[in-house]
């Protein structure tokens, strides 16, 4: 029988089976492999998010991304804990990437894979981001800056060398085409990549459980079902608020603005991220499809007709700080009610000097901050004591 100060010793260098320590091994490896030990007692359990999934054995785990861009295959990662056997490589599809967890150094390709980050206290782990041009997480941006996290490059102009110089144990990348992405540049070069497929989940709670994702590389599954229990309480509670308000009180909802360079006026459907947000924080979305997924550009005379009256007008751009500014990109917008009312509001509340705006880096992992934002622009008398953490009215003048 071992001592009593030999397994606190263990416990303390996380050397006992994880069935007898009953918690994840969040640093180091195996020092003695057991084939009968649960070596993650502490499991991700994936509630609302659609494009990923993952299945658990002793001392692995098998993690599947789907529907990661238009036309993808399915994409497997077979995590196995350190210290322990790889399974066999051919029970597994053709292209599996296989990583010993937890991870260690850590390359973002997206500014959203930056908050899960913070959540989750692994932030020490990150050693560069494609640019920090865009970033508004403080604590990154101050890395970039002093030079302690690396910049990386876009896209299919990634600077490999300097990738394969940092020798990143994990890649986080999204894949929006393979023929102009990072991920088939770097899966060529060797280097572990894994594919976040967070934006393409249609709901604000699909995206917000991502960070789940980012967990299982790091055994900290614990932690972020906490996290996400906690974020999903807060917005259940605010739509629950916001489900008392009478249809008639809805008000009517206009979004974005008119793009001269596309030569069209994009509406998201009904079943995208902001349709379900604006319809969960108790606001009817004006000429959204049904059922839509995507977003539709529509002429100026088409929503002109039908948004003029429109409510409240909730607009998505850079750097627009009021409503003259408005004005000037096109007078006929001071014709809509919404103009002429002062219920004009975009959500660049929190935009860094080049753009970079918060709404879709915290915002994505908190979406019940954007959520109570939406619900007291609609239906202010709920939430009277309201601070905003994306939003802000713009004067007309």
């Amino acid at each position: 029988m071992k001592s009593i100060g030999f397994i606190l010793l263990a416990l303390l260098f996380n050397l006992l089976p994880a069935a007898a320590q009953g918690s994840n091994i969040t640093e180091g490896c195996v020092a003695e492999y057991d084939a009968a030990a649960d070596y993650f007692p502490q499991k991700a359990e994936i509630l609302d998010a659609e494009k990923f999934s993952v299945e658990y054995f002793n001392h692995y785990k098998v993690l599947h991304v789907a529907d990661a861009f238009d036309g993808a295959p399915g994409f497997t990662y077979v995590l196995v804990q350190c210290g322990s056997p790889a399974p066999a490589a051919d029970s597994f599809p053709d292209g599996t990437q296989f990583i010993e967890v937890p991870a260690g150094d850590l390359i973002t390709l997206s500014t959203t894979q930056l908050p899960p980050l913070l959540q989750l206290g692994l932030l020490e782990h990150l050693i560069a981001v494609d640019s920090g041009f865009y970033i508004s997480t403080a604590e990154v941006a101050a890395g970039v800056a002093d030079g302690s996290i690396a910049e990386v490059g876009f896209g299919s102009q990634i600077n490999v060398e300097l990738v394969l110089e940092l020798a990143p144990d994990l890649v986080l990348s999204s894949g929006y085409n393979p023929a102009t992405d990072a991920h088939p540049v770097l899966l060529d070069a060797g280097v572990f990549t894994a594919l976040d497929a967070s934006w393409r989940e249609s709901s604000p709670l699909r995206r917000a459980e991502w960070l789940k994702f980012v967990a299982l590389f790091y055994n900290v599954e614990a932690a972020a079902e906490a996290i996400y229990a906690d974020i999903t309480a807060d917005y259940a509670q605010l739509r629950e608020l916001v489900a008392e308000i009478a249809e008639s009180e809805r008000p009517t909802v206009l979004i974005n603005s008119f793009l001269g360079y596309a030569d069209a006026w994009f509406i998201p459907g009904k079943d995208t991220y902001v349709g379900r947000l604006i319809h969960d924080a108790g606001g009817t979305l004006l000429l959204s499809e049904e059922g839509s997924s995507a977003s539709q550009g529509l002429s100026f005379e088409v929503v002109y007709a039908a948004g003029l009256d429109a409510d409240i007008w909730l607009l998505q751009r850079f750097g627009l700080s009021s409503g003259s500014e408005l004005l000037a990109l096109d007078e006929r917008f001071g014709d809509f009610a919404a103009y002429q009312t002062g219920a004009l509001w975009n959500n660049n509340r929190d935009e860094n000097t080049n753009g970079g705006n918060n709404f879709y880096e915290w915002g994505v992992v908190q979406p019940q901050l954007a959520l109570a934002d939406l619900a007291a622009i609609f239906h202010p008398q709920l939430l009277p004591e309201h601070d905003f953490a994306f939003y802000q009215r713009l004067e007309a003048e």
